[in-house]
């Protein structure tokens, strides 16, 4: 039910921050505000996607992190050899779709 509810939304890029690459979005459903965790694991996997605060985020690279994780997404959000680096910017409408894990593979380049 959260995953259906979270495809359902429409997102918006509101900003780019934390570290590079970094999309932070709005137009999480309600049903799904949550505050961040009391306790932030030392390490979240690129492409994770997470909720907090009403808002919608998605981890480019490994770091820490304090958001519910949900799923997440093969696009490469950063690569500081693309022009421009970042996916993702200010203002872009983004969509969720469910994937399988042998699209997942493709998608990521791996198969």
């Amino acid at each position: 039910a959260v995953v259906a509810a979270h495809l359902a939304s429409p997102h918006r890029v509101l900003m780019l921050g934390f570290s590079p690459g970094t999309p932070y979005l709005g137009g999480l459903d309600p049903r799904l505000a949550l505050p961040r965790r009391t306790s932030p694991r030392t390490r979240v996997e690129a492409g994770s996607v997470g909720i907090a605060n009403g808002q919608c985020v998605i981890y480019p690279r490994a770091t820490p992190g304090g958001w519910h994780l949900i799923g997440r997404t093969p696009l490469p959000l950063f690569d500081a050899g693309r022009e421009p680096p970042a996916l993702l910017q200010a203002g872009d409408q983004v969509r969720f779709v469910a994937i399988d894990a042998e699209r997942f593979r493709q998608l990521a380049g791996e198969g």
